[in-house]
């Protein structure tokens, strides 16, 4: 009996080890990362087909990007051009790190893959990152077409240029007599009210962009296309409390809500609705060079 044991364990720890998943993700070529002094400044990233220079970046929005904005290696030319999805678990010491990167890849490679996937396996391999996405119940706008219908101007086709997905270099600069981009803007205040322009955006994605008095929207309309919008609306003002009254939290600004029904033909009714979070498990400071 006990050789029959002997004989079934060298069968099982004899078996060669199964080979892991390969990570499907490029990865850098060479990657230098360095941590910044408060002194020093931000600089808008330069880069290159292959090559990734970001200085004195903030590590919590080097984490957003790489998760969430250009998850995809690609970046949706109507995205609003920030992260949508809320982070949770970020440490507190690390809240204030800043660190500039240089990487190169071996092959040319789009500056919005650099900055999605490829960053991703690099924040894992040095930071040692670990992330879940959980999709919770939360407190939602649900946006529906009101009673009087849709008041919205679709797009048409040539209204305005649509970006490349992949390459993050293009001038936004509009030649004389050239068409708008199809990209979004934010508000333009106007003396006391709020104007906002967009060509060519979806529900969809403008569900995404508001947030009413704190609370997101989830877009419930069922209409489909993009359409060229102009929305305008004065926020709420509430008076100073007195100096002897206890300190109270100002309303939250609801004022657009009746510009959106007004405006375009849209309703926000409170609710219940699904909300992505990207929760990080664990991050440090990177190892050596």
């Amino acid at each position: 009996m006990r050789n029959w044991w002997i004989s079934v364990l060298t069968v099982v720890f004899g078996l060669p080890a199964l080979p892991q998943e390969a990570d499907p993700r490029l990865r850098f070529e060479v990657a230098s990362i360095r941590q910044c002094v408060d002194t020093e400044r931000h600089p808008a990233p330069a880069s290159s087909p292959g090559r990734l220079s970001m200085a004195c970046w903030p590590l919590l929005r080097l984490i957003q990007d790489a998760y969430d904005l250009f998850a995809s290696g690609k970046v949706d030319p109507l995205n609003p051009g920030f992260p949508l999805t809320p982070v949770e678990g970020y440490p507190d010491s690390l809240r204030l790190d800043r660190y500039s990167i240089d990487a190169r890849a071996e092959t040319p490679q789009a500056v919005a893959m650099m900055r999605g996937p490829m960053m991703q396996r690099l924040l894992e391999e040095r930071f040692h990152l670990k992330t879940h996405v959980e999709t919770r119940e939360v407190p939602v706008y649900i946006m529906t077409v009101a009673k009087d219908g849709p008041k919205l101007q679709p797009m048409k086709e040539g209204d305005c240029q649509h970006l490349d997905s992949t390459d993050l270099t293009q001038s936004l600069k509009i030649e004389p007599g050239g068409k708008p981009w199809c990209v979004i803007t934010t508000p333009v205040k106007n003396g006391a009210t709020f104007v906002w322009d967009v060509n060519g955006m979806s529900l969809g994605v403008m569900s995404k962009l508001l947030k009413i008095g704190g609370v997101p929207v989830i877009d419930r309309t069922g209409v489909a296309g993009a359409f060229n919008i102009h929305l305008e609306w004065t926020p709420n003002t509430a008076d100073p409390p007195s100096p002897d009254s206890p300190a109270a939290s100002p309303p939250p600004d609801t004022s657009m809500i009746p510009a959106l029904r007004k405006q375009l033909g849209l309703q926000l009714t409170p609710g219940k609705g699904p909300r992505e979070f990207l929760v990080i498990d664990h991050v440090e400071r990177p190892s050596g060079n």
